[in-house]
């Protein structure tokens, strides 16, 4: 095809054509000329050498053809084509026709149009109207707004199917305003994007129109990033307000702004805390600064979640409930003991079981939770597990045994020689794990779980299994045997007594037994753990058959011993728990905030609250966030969420992170705004803070800013007694009193991780500074000028109980990165500091926090020469800090993670 025949006929109206041209044989034989028929956008076009020449489809008779034998030849004397043009081949004349019969049929359509074009034209015009109507009034455009215009319009696409050519064509065929209505037919036009545009709009004129409001609602006026969370109104808001970052100004902003805008009226809004405290200072601001503002705050209420779903319960149902007392004292923990100690008393099987899961199973003995080693044998020189004789085992396993052999009275040696001497060139004297004198029986206990040959790093390990074997049959000593995969699946114990009996040993599990050892876990420690687990299960509301789904099961189909054994004993706690408040006619929190929520749900409590405000919604346990969810599940509802998912640290409580980090999962489509400028912490120590939380990658993520700067933000004192850590808490009170003998008076907070550190803080008072001791825990929504955390020792902060695996049976999702909710604590207590933090830990027991931040050379050690050197890393675990020691043959350094990394190396002389 010549060039000129393509660019005329290979793209026309911007589509590809159909086209037809004169057979080859036709031109071949030199009895056509070139020429093109084409058919695009519903014309028919012919370029001949002399040019182009189009008709619409619905004039397809101007065009003539002649059927020859062989070929065909047309003419069309209307369109100026007066000499006929042959060569068209018999298929590509019916190809051609086809074409055009599918064309006109299409025109033909398109002419039944003008409904389609109306309908268009009329959603076009009622959008404009009621985007109009709300720039006018100067509403935000929420979600339901989007939801119910795309609604409408794919209702319209879909009831009215258009093709291209239909739409070509009733675009050649529009006025102005019916063009302007197609266009939101266009594949990048849609709803959202044009709510968005208008909405970024509104907030731009309301930060300058407005400015008079974000200057006085609060005494500090409101910074760019608080009044965009204040005129931001959708239907669901959730604000990530980092540490010092102006959440609560922004609540009272948010509650102004919905009366003065006429979003709602005072006694439509609902503010929801979750404590009393922070429910009544949240309220008496709003009264102060809305009065300052000159708006109404008649009606505007403020509470908390007990005691709102208490007033729902009662109102809807005549009966208001009565909390069972003593749930606000430590968390209901102590209620929990009580119960406990009744069941212990009535019940022996239980007494048993709540025993061997105390001294038996405390923590994980298998899989990749197992704990490290906590204790030391200098004889054999290895690290291990001390059981309850005080004796150190290799492995957890053992621990687990030989605890469940002390508690049933049995006499057994560990590791003992064997009778035969059998060392030789390949093996050393072997040393059953355990040997019962009273009967002269051995007890191998197999390192073996499933899905694993052996044991990873014990290579021959079957191989000597099958020579310790081998040695009892030659020598017709008895042998019975254990394996780690039968302590996971639950058979363990059983199987081991059933050998025991047939031996002559008859097991008497005393629960009461003496011992010289402590338990894995003490009585408060199992206690604050059921009481945990209750508020989680029944926030979540998992009944006993849930929870037993939950459990994990072994490659043989066996249950988890451990988590098996603790829903028994959870099972008999929850009955008794809830048999009492049904006998004093009381409710728990948990029961209570169910209860609420059912009635709002199925319509029995009609909320009269159009705006929802919840403060700290981080703390928000299951049962809260459907009550929430609930309360503003109506359409012309509105949901402000805010909370800062980094200083969840009470999951002890019933809290649930989940609800922060999946907010629009589980509350619908809107938006998340984010607080990342400080007021408080400098940008050293915010960007140290921050950086420490976000190793976390389930933690939402943020850029926390700062105005401020300090020199030293964060600085380590390294100490070796109690007496030491109160030595240094003393020398940097006197520091700062002398730095602030001149000037204002200099708040200080110590900050434990245990209320019993308050012991450690000096009695000494300092002039000009005011020195407080509070809980990490308590201190949350409390700053001061500086923060010293003097209890940074390993096992202790972070814990290493806090985090028990079991907890994920009651959870709607976990949270498995080491230490979580403890990283997440330690970030508060760096959080409060306005200018400094000392950390104090124990030389040698540096708590992993203290470890990670040296190894990211962000923390000051202080002292002099090597004192004040900061430790390098263990090179073996990569975990710990090599630290200097004392030995029988000089000092050496070893890993500070001792006994459970025992690398060391000699000290240069």
């Amino acid at each position: 095809m010549p060039a000129a025949f393509r660019e005329g006929m290979g793209v026309i109206g911007g589509r590809q054509a159909n086209s037809w041209s004169p057979s080859f044989w036709a031109r071949h034989l030199g009895r056509a000329p070139y020429w093109t028929l084409g058919i695009t956008d519903q014309h028919i076009s012919v370029m001949t050498p002399s040019g182009l020449s189009t008709v619409h489809v619905a004039e397809h008779e101007k065009l003539n053809f002649e059927i020859g034998s062989i070929w065909a030849r047309m003419s069309a004397p209307e369109l100026g084509i007066l000499s006929a043009l042959p060569g068209l081949s018999k298929r590509a004349l019916s190809e051609f026709r086809a074409c055009v019969g599918q064309q006109v049929r299409e025109y033909e359509e398109a002419l039944d149009l003008q409904p389609v074009l109306e309908a268009l034209v009329g959603w076009w015009t009622g959008f404009q109207a009621a985007t109009r109507t709300n720039w006018d009034n100067r509403h935000w455009l929420p979600e339901e707004f989007i939801v119910e215009w795309e609604d409408r319009l794919a209702h319209l696409r879909s009831t009215h199917l258009l093709s291209a050519a239909q739409r070509r064509l009733m675009a050649d065929r529009a006025d102005e305003r019916e063009r302007k209505a197609l266009h939101v037919l266009d594949a990048d036009w849609s709803v959202h994007a044009h709510v968005a545009a208008q909405n970024e709009a509104l907030v731009d004129v309301e930060l300058i129109d407005e400015r008079a409001f974000f200057d006085r609602i609060e005494k500090t006026p409101l910074n760019e990033e608080q009044a965009r969370a204040v005129i931001c109104f959708d239907n669901r808001v959730q604000l990530v307000a980092s540490a010092g970052s102006g959440k609560t100004s922004t609540m009272v902003a948010k509650a102004g702004w919905t009366i003065r805008k006429n979003l709602a009226e005072a006694d439509e809004i609902l503010l929801l805390a979750f404590n009393k405290a922070a429910a009544d200072e949240l309220g008496q601001r709003c009264d102060a600064r809305l009065a300052n503002a000159n708006i109404s705050a008649d009606g505007l209420r403020a509470t908390t979640f007990h005691a709102f779903g208490l007033r729902v319960i009662g109102e809807a149902t005549g009966a208001k409930p009565r909390l069972a007392p003593g749930l606000d004292s430590d968390n209901g923990v102590p209620l929990i003991a009580d119960v406990v100690r009744a069941l212990r008393r009535s019940s022996p099987e239980f007494a048993a079981r709540w025993s061997l899961f105390q001294n038996v199973l405390g923590v994980p003995v298998t899989g990749d939770a197992e704990p490290e080693p906590d204790a030391w044998d200098p004889v054999k020189r290895r690290s291990g597990f001390r059981d309850l004789n005080l004796e150190v085992m290799k492995s957890a396993g053992e621990r687990a045994i030989a605890n469940w052999l002390i508690k049933s009275g049995i006499e057994f040696e560990y590791e003992r020689p064997y009778e035969v001497d059998v060392a030789d060139a390949q093996h050393s004297q072997y040393r059953p794990d355990f040997f019962y004198p009273s009967v002269g029986v051995y007890h191998e206990h197999w390192a073996l779980v499933p899905g694993q040959a052996e044991p990873p790093g014990f290579e021959g390990y079957l191989q000597s299994s099958a020579w310790k074997k081998s040695l009892h049959s030659d020598n017709r000593t008895i042998l019975i045997e254990t394996a780690a995969r039968d302590l996971a699946s639950g058979s363990l114990f059983g199987d081991l007594e059933r050998q025991l009996r047939a031996n002559g040993i008859e097991p008497d599990f005393d629960p009461d037994r003496p011992v010289p050892g402590t338990p894995l876990l003490t009585d408060r420690e199992m206690c604050t753990l059921f009481r945990t687990f209750l508020a989680h299960a029944k926030s979540n509301r998992l009944g006993a058959a849930d929870l037993r789904a939950r459990v994990t099961t072994g490659r043989n189909g066996t249950p988890d011993l451990r988590e098996t054994l603790f829903l028994d004993l959870f099972d008999e706690v929850r009955q008794e728990w809830d048999r009492r408040l049904r006998d004093a006619n009381e409710v728990d929190f948990e029961d209570m905030l169910n209860h609420a929520t059912d009635l709002v749900e199925a319509g029995r409590w009609t909320s009269p609250y159009r705006v929802v405000l919840v403060d700290e919604f981080q703390d928000a346990s299951h049962s809260r966030a459907r009550l929430v969810r609930a309360l503003v599940n109506r359409p012309g509802h509105f949901l402000f969420a805010v909370g800062d998912d980094w200083q969840s640290i009470y999951r002890f409580a019933g809290s649930d992170i989940s609800a922060m980090t999946s907010f629009e999962d589980a509350f619908g489509a809107g938006h998340i705004l984010r607080l990342e400028r400080t007021f408080r912490c400098s940008q050293q120590l915010s960007t140290i803070a921050g950086d420490f939380a976000m190793k976390n990658p389930n933690q939402l993520k943020k850029q926390v800013r700062s105005d401020r700067t300090q020199a030293v933000p964060l600085a380590l004192a390294l100490v070796d007694s109690d007496t030491g850590v109160t030595d240094a808490i003393a020398q940097r009170l006197s520091e700062l009193s002398g730095l602030a003998a001149d000037g204002p008076t200099t708040s200080v907070k110590i900050l434990g991780r245990y209320r019993y550190e308050r012991e450690l803080v000096p009695r000494t008072r300092y002039p000009s500074l005011d020195v407080s001791f509070q809980t990490v825990h308590s201190s949350k929504g409390l700053e001061a000028d500086h923060v010293i955390i003097p209890g940074l020792t390993r096992g202790a902060f972070p814990s290493t109980k806090e985090d028990d695996p079991l907890l994920r049976l009651a959870l709607p999702e976990g949270d498995d990165f080491p230490h979580a909710e403890e990283r997440r604590l330690f970030y508060v207590a760096l959080t409060r500091a306005r200018e400094t933090v000392l950390l104090i830990a124990r030389t040698g027991r540096e708590s992993e926090f203290v470890t990670e931040l040296l190894s990211d050379g962000v923390v000051t050690v202080l002292g002099d020469g090597a004192q004040g050197d900061v430790p390098d890393p263990c090179p073996v675990c990569g975990k710990g800090l090599m630290v200097l020691r004392q030995g029988k043959y000089g000092p050496f350094m070893a890993c500070n993670r001792f006994p459970a990394c025992t690398s060391k190396r000699r000290v240069p002389s």
